[in-house]
Formats: C-alpha cells, sequence, structure tokens
C-alpha cells in the first residue's frame, strides 16, 4: 500500500468511525473486502454494486458549472481510475452519509477543491443528473437532491483525486490517483499556484508558451492555463493580474507591447474557454524591465519570457 493509501485509509477509517459515534449506531455489515478501494473505506452498512478500474486512463472531475448555470466547468486529470458505486442504509440522510466522508477526507490531510449541494441547485440549475453522469460518469446524484465533492490529497511524491457523490439511495467513489511525474511540474498545480500567491502574493506560471515575437499562444500552454482557471474558481474572491515579461532581445517599445500583449491572450483565453470573469483579471506587460536571470545568455534569457500572476 502506498504513502497515499496508508495515509487516507487509516485516517478516514478513524473519521468515518469517530463521526459515527455522535450519531445513532449504523449497522456493522459494510463490506470490507479486497474489492473495496484501499483509499476510501465505504460508510457503514453500505454494499458494494459494481467497480471498474483503469490502470491508466483519462478522468473529467467535475468542478461545477459556470456563471449562468448552463455550461460544466471541469479538470481533467490522468491516471489509475477506479470507479466504485454502492448502496447505502435506508435509515441514514444524504447529510450525515456526506459529512462523514467530508470529515474523514480532511482528516486525512485532502483539500476540497469543490463541493455543491443539490437541494439548493448548486450542483446544477435543472439538469444534475445528467450533467454530473456526462461529465464524470457520476450517477447517484438525481436532479432534485444530491451532495458532491472533489477532493485532493497529496502525500510525498504522490497524488490522488477523489470524487464523492451521494444520492438517496446510491454513493459514487472515484479515485484518480496520479504520480508527481504524471501530473507534471509542480508549477503547473493549481496548489503550488495557491501556495506561490499566499506567500509572496505573486506567482511565476511555468508552461505558457507563444509563438517567437509574437501574442499567439501556443497550445502546449493549455494545461497551465487550465490549472490557474482551476485556482480561480477554487478561490472566487481572488483577483489577480496577469503580467507579461520578456527579454532584452529586440527593440524596448516593442517588447513593452508585446508582453502587455501576451497578458492580454492569456486573460481572454481564461475568459472564453474557462469562463472566468474579465472583471477579476487585468493584464499589464513589463516588457524587460524585471529580469531574473542574465539577458547575456540563452538560459537567462528563457526564465526572463515568463507569465507571471499577481494577487490584486
Amino acid at each position: 500500500m502506498n504513502k497515499v493509501a496508508k495515509a487516507i485509509y487509516s485516517i478516514a477509517t478513524l473519521g468515518l468511525i469517530s463521526l459515527s459515534l455522535s450519531m445513532p449506531s449504523a449497522p456493522t455489515n459494510a463490506v470490507e473486502v479486497e474489492t473495496d478501494h484501499v483509499l476510501v473505506k465505504p460508510y457503514d452498512g453500505s454494499t458494494l454494486r459494481r467497480k471498474n478500474v483503469q490502470e491508466f486512463d483519462r478522468y473529467s472531475a467535475f468542478l461545477g458549472m459556470d456563471e449562468t448555470l448552463e455550461n460544466p466547468l471541469s479538470l481533467p486529470l490522468e491516471g489509475k481510475v477506479s470507479k466504485l458505486y454502492y448502496s447505502h442504509p435506508k435509515e441514514r440522510s444524504i447529510f450525515e452519509i456526506f459529512e462523514n466522508y467530508k470529515q474523514a477526507l480532511s482528516n486525512a490531510g485532502a483539500k476540497v477543491l469543490y463541493q455543491c449541494d443539490q437541494r439548493k441547485y448548486e450542483c446544477a440549475k435543472n439538469y444534475a443528473g445528467p450533467t454530473l453522469q456526462k461529465v464524470s460518469g457520476i450517477n447517484s446524484i438525481t436532479n432534485l437532491v444530491g451532495s458532491y465533492l472533489l477532493a485532493k490529497l497529496e502525500k510525498s511524491d504522490q497524488v490522488a483525486y477523489v470524487a464523492i457523490a451521494v444520492g438517496q439511495q446510491f454513493t459514487d467513489i472515484h479515485v484518480i490517483e496520479i504520480t508527481q511525474m504524471d501530473k507534471g511540474m509542480a508549477s503547473l498545480d493549481a496548489s503550488a499556484l495557491a501556495t506561490g500567491l499566499d506567500a509572496n502574493g505573486y506567482v511565476i506560471v511555468n508552461g505558457i508558451f507563444f509563438d517567437s515575437n509574437k501574442a499567439s499562444i501556443k497550445d502546449t500552454s493549455n494545461k497551465a492555463i487550465e490549472q490557474v482557471a482551476m485556482l480561480l474558481k477554487s478561490r472566487p474572491e481572488m483577483n489577480i493580474y496577469i503580467v507579461g515579461h520578456t527579454d532584452m532581445q529586440g527593440a524596448f517599445d516593442f517588447n513593452m507591447t508585446l508582453s502587455k500583449d501576451r497578458a492580454n491572450t492569456v486573460l481572454e483565453v481564461l475568459a472564453s474557454n474557462f469562463l472566468i470573469e474579465r472583471t477579476r483579471m487585468g493584464a499589464q506587460g513589463l516588457g524587460p524591465l524585471s529580469p531574473q536571470a542574465s539577458n547575456k545568455n540563452k538560459d537567462g534569457r528563457s526564465k526572463n519570457r515568463r507569465v507571471v500572476i499577481v494577487m490584486r
């Protein structure tokens, strides 16, 4: 069992039991066999109905709807994908079961990236069931009731995302296990971006690339911009400046204009493709005025060509 598995399983088990102590005792016939996932202990009295495991696959994690509540937002993931579907005890409420899972994940050190309660129409305006099924393959939530969360646990060099959806009769548990190598550079991770912003007030977003001497962005930048969008989605109170930087090659006025145009391009991608409100973002360009390395060599110039997020 890897470090992430040990952390969640051992603490999640304690979390589920300790919460149950403050509530009426649950039935003791929970399925605890090897067919369950080692990361998440099922709620006491649950019965595993089906399980599907792909050793490496893509997964789209539901992250809510845009401000119009018409278009779903999601986080693309890759890794080992396990989908488990449980029926749960009839005498237990959605709230009780959902809060048990949520507390267990919190005790394990997981961070909840998104959650919603369909009783308040937070998951979707009208069609939560079909939306969650289409985006993430979740079947337990109906159009009227159900609670959902997406959480992330990071231990050492391993990462796991856990999506839990609790409906009236059934619970979906989806676990996506990702290694640091699969995840890519830490700087592309939304949590790392948030850590940098909280600590320093700014963070360099590695992985954003443009055509030479142009503001047109390369397709290879999509993953980095997706992480910025995820950060802004998870922190709705956050407003930012997107600041472009260049090296010292070329005319000064050209570089000043280019750096701002590139910042504007990133802003437009966030607004158009990820539906981040433009009022939360501003674009500025500093050209070559704030180098972080020498412009006398290729490596230094490469470091100076960058996009920085500054917290407003």
